[in-house]
């Protein structure tokens, strides 16, 4: 039980702080790519818009490549460990939250975006009002990538190599208690894993209620 305990914290942390890593870099991208105008906008989009449908597995390929020891950046010493598995899915979390929050960025109405100009507001406080406008349509974005990285198993396999004590997390155990005929272990490590994503989603919920208030 003890096992389970460290591979559900180990999991938490892994997942939270590559979603959280994810947002913060993605939620301002889209923001901009929304009030910005540029010759080559659409061609960005277009970019997030087909990574979200890269294979996971494949993110951890190239980042194994990169990071193995005869790979540009092996001298960090960063292969197999949780740092690895948090860039995964920073990877495979940020087009989801780009895209999906710049989708409820362009659905604001126009006119509340030309009243907020008029009144005055530079490009930053532009993106604040935007913001405010679609928070639960962001939420719902950070809840979706959440929900893809804490599902994910082959790109934190190839990176974090399910070693235990070290890098093994719920989704990893899954598999290796069901080749390993450990039936209950593995039933029991799903059900924690659909807790986790229970809490999360309800707590933002709440939060989302609450803004609204």
């Amino acid at each position: 039980m003890s096992e389970l305990v460290e591979i559900s914290l180990r999991s938490i942390y892994v997942n939270c702080l590559a979603t959280f890593i994810a947002s913060l870099i993605g939620v301002p991208l889209a923001l901009f790519l929304d009030v910005s105008r540029f010759h080559f906008k659409g061609a960005v989009l277009l970019i997030f818009q087909t990574l979200v449908g890269i294979p996971p597995v494949l993110i951890g390929l190239i980042l194994w490549l990169l990071l193995s020891r005869s790979g540009p950046l092996g001298g960090l010493d960063l292969l197999f460990t949780t740092t690895a598995m948090i860039v995964a899915q920073v990877l495979i979390a940020l087009p989801i939250i780009v895209t999906m929050s710049h989708s409820h960025f362009a659905r604001v109405d126009d006119r509340i975006k030309f009243l907020v100009l008029t009144l005055g507001a530079n490009k930053l406080q532009l993106m604040g009002a935007i913001l405010r406008e679609s928070l639960s349509g962001v939420l719902s974005a950070i809840l979706t990538a959440f929900g893809r990285v804490a599902g994910e198993v082959g790109a934190v396999m190839i990176v974090g190599g399910n070693i235990l004590g070290r890098t093994r997390v719920l989704t990893t155990s899954i598999v290796l208690y069901t080749n390993t005929g450990q039936f209950e272990k593995a039933i029991l490590a799903g059900v924690i894993l659909l807790c986790i994503a229970f809490t999360v989603n309800l707590v933002a919920n709440l939060l989302s209620k609450r803004s609204k208030t």
